[in-house]
């Protein structure tokens, strides 16, 4: 196994759940990329194969939706990631730049989201972290206050 490839296995196996998700856009992307690239230069083995290994990305993506929490927003994904996986079979079948392209723009504006997001829980859990704690003394306890207030 080369280096590179065990830094992805490293990488891969000591993400959380969050970073994996993204890792597995970002792998989606680049195949696109690389098989709208060849579909341009129209070299047509290597477009098929890009997009094929593109979808296998996005399926994973789709595998991963689970419903817990919000049912609507999983299936708003999983039509979304479906259009995706759609456009890159028209890419390659149809050898269609416009279903290419439009795959990956999803993807990146999923991408761009998913970035803002993580960030934004960064913050949320940083915040959390140095806010000052408070001990509730018995008094208070007793009064029915909660012991997470």
């Amino acid at each position: 196994m080369n280096q590179a490839d065990q830094y992805l296995e490293t990488q891969v196996l000591t993400a959380p759940p969050e970073q994996l998700h993204m890792l597995v856009v970002d792998g989606g992307l680049r195949f696109a990329r690389l098989g709208l690239q060849a579909l341009n230069e129209q070299n047509y083995d290597l477009s098929h194969e890009s997009f094929s290994r593109s979808r296998e990305f996005v399926n994973e993506l789709i595998a991963g939706i689970q419903e817990e929490g919000n049912p609507e927003l999983a299936d708003q994904l999983r039509g979304l990631f479906g259009f995706v996986h759609r456009a890159l079979i028209a890419a390659d079948g149809d050898r269609d730049t416009k279903q290419a392209a439009d795959a990956i723009t999803i993807l990146e504006q999923h991408r761009d989201t998913w970035v803002q997001l993580c960030s934004r829980l960064k913050q949320e859990q940083a915040t959390h972290a140095h806010a000052p704690h408070r001990s509730m003394t018995i008094e208070e306890n007793e009064t029915g206050r909660s012991w997470t207030t």
